[in-house]
Formats: C-alpha cells, sequence, structure tokens
C-alpha cells in the first residue's frame, strides 16, 4: 500500500497518520499495516518493512506510543504508565536512512516488565521523516515533516470480543450523498471490527438478504456489477474499542434518483455473522435529507 504522507492531525485508518503536512511529499510503503499479537506467544520478535519508493534518500526516526480512541473515534495518545504497552515494546533501530528504491526491516519484541492486566493493549510505532537539509531554504519558511504509524494489539489472557450491531441508520444529504450510519456497542475486553460488503439495490427488485452474496472483484478499478445492483463497496469502518459505543459512518453511493432502496450487508462484527437487508428511502430533491432507521 502506497501513501504519500500529507496528513495533518490525528486519525486512524488502515495506517495511523500523525503529524502536519510535508512539504516534499515522501513516498514509501510499510507492510504490515497492524500487528495483532499474542503477549507470551511462540513468536517473540516481530518486522515491519519500509520501502522509499523516492529519487532521494529518505531520513527517519521511531518512537513507541500507546494510545485510544476519544468519543469521535479519533486517534488520542495516553499517559504512559507500567500498564501500556509502550513500556513493554522494545525496538530496532530508531533512526535510519532508506536509500532510493531501498527497504528497513524495524524489529520489534514485546516483553512486559510487570504483568499486563487481562484483555487488549495497543501501541503504535510512530515514524517520523527527518527533514532534508537545503541549503536554498528560506530561514523563515516553516519547516513541516511527515510522521505516521503503524498499530500494534497485543492480547494478555483470555480474550473476549462482543460486538452489537444496534443499528443502521441510512441518511441522503443535499448533495445525494448517501452514507450509513453503524452503531456499534463492544462489550468485551478488545475492539470489535465490522467487515464484509454492502450493495445497494432497488427495493422493488431486491431478492431478500437469504439470497444476495459477496460480489467477487471489488477491490478492482472496474467490475461489472450484478444486474439490479445500483452501487457496491467493501465495508471500510473504524474499530470500536472494548467498553465503548460509537457511531461509524460509510459512504455507500452519490446520486440516487428519489426512490425506495434496500442497502444489502453481508459481513460479520469480528465474527458474528451480519446479512440484513435495510431499507431506505432517497427523498425528492426539495428536501434536504432523508433517513430511515433499522434497529436489529
Amino acid at each position: 500500500m502506497l501513501h504519500k504522507f500529507k496528513s495533518i492531525g490525528l486519525s486512524l485508518i488502515a495506517l495511523l497518520t500523525l503529524g502536519i503536512e510535508s512539504v516534499d511529499g515522501i513516498e514509501v510503503s510499510v507492510s504490515p499495516p497492524r500487528f495483532e499479537i499474542p503477549i507470551g506467544g511462540k513468536k517473540r520478535s516481530q518486522s515491519l518493512k519500509i520501502k522509499n519508493f523516492d529519487d532521494k534518500p529518505v531520513q527517519m526516526k521511531a518512537n513507541i506510543r500507546s494510545w485510544t480512541l476519544d468519543k469521535n473515534s479519533k486517534l488520542q495518545e495516553i499517559e504512559s504508565t507500567e500498564q501500556t504497552l509502550d513500556q513493554a515494546i522494545i525496538f530496532t533501530p530508531s533512526r535510519f536512512t532508506i536509500p532510493p528504491g531501498g527497504e528497513q526491516t524495524i524489529r520489534f519484541a514485546i516483553r512486559p516488565k510487570v504483568k499486563l492486566a487481562p484483555g487488549e493493549h495497543r501501541a503504535i510505532i510512530n515514524l517520523e521523516e527527518i527533514p532534508r537539509q537545503n541549503k536554498n531554504r528560506n530561514p523563515n519558511s516553516l519547516i513541516t515533516v511527515a510522521s505516521m504509524g503503524v498499530v500494534i494489539y497485543a492480547y494478555s489472557g483470555e480474550i473476549k470480543r462482543v460486538g452489537i450491531l444496534n443499528s443502521v441508520n441510512l441518511d441522503t444529504n443535499s448533495n445525494g450523498l448517501t452514507t450509513a450510519v453503524f452503531d456499534i456497542s463492544s462489550q468485551g475486553n478488545a475492539h470489535v471490527r465490522m467487515n464484509g460488503q454492502y450493495a445497494i439495490w432497488e427495493a422493488a427488485k431486491y431478492p431478500g438478504s437469504e439470497v444476495t452474496k459477496n460480489i467477487p472483484g471489488l477491490d478492482k478499478s472496474k467490475i461489472k456489477l450484478p444486474a439490479n445492483v445500483l452501487a457496491a463497496g467493501k465495508i471500510k469502518i473504524k474499530p470500536v474499542l472494548a467498553t465503548t459505543r460509537r457511531q461509524q459512518i460509510l459512504p455507500v453511493a452519490k446520486k440516487l434518483p428519489p426512490g425506495k432502496y434496500i442497502l444489502d450487508i453481508n459481513g460479520d462484527l469480528s465474527g458474528i455473522p451480519i446479512d440484513k437487508g435495510i431499507p431506505f428511502t432517497v427523498p425528492p430533491l426539495s428536501n434536504t435529507s432523508k433517513s430511515v432507521n433499522k434497529k436489529f
């Protein structure tokens, strides 16, 4: 996965992007995008690979932070304590240069100094660009750096994922964009995550949730959708951390004409099958929005 790091603020996606805008825009890929590791498992050492696609060397430094998500599902750094995962991780190297077209491996291991409480613990390997020296740079100009990170979930003791999909709310705004709002509770001791596919059908032609199946090839840029499917895509929303309830938003369609539709979901919530057809209405253009709520 290739990323130009030009992000501002804190957000959680497949990769966690931190920091402020990069003037030059470095181009690197990171693999894997996240780790899920049992503490005390057989594989003690883990590795992260960073590849430089730029035609110039990239200098970077690394550090470890622990994090949570706030009520808006935005990344929030938390204070380091003996129970936070950052205190249990050792890694190398902390500073490095990747030549053009080259690759760097960061190796790390989880070695707690104290017994960690049962449940999920979270950290991030934060990778920060070291700005290139530029003798012609205006001394009064603002120097900014690119910063991103890779999520680590580590699990201590027995893990219980208890996810509840409370409702799905469909809303179409005045610009014709239809979004699905997933209201999800996580009642165990680890995060839950919604996976799968969605498809939009005209209500009159919908065959029922027991008939519809996943559509092959949705990751491809060009794909012919099945007959009577108006739009489809992957369900890509943020995780819901343990003991929290969040509303996660997913855009599902643009410019649907006024009428009655079905949002068909074929997916799962951390192992719990979700196979539902949710009716919604796109109102005439004279109305600004219309919401239809379906509780499970």
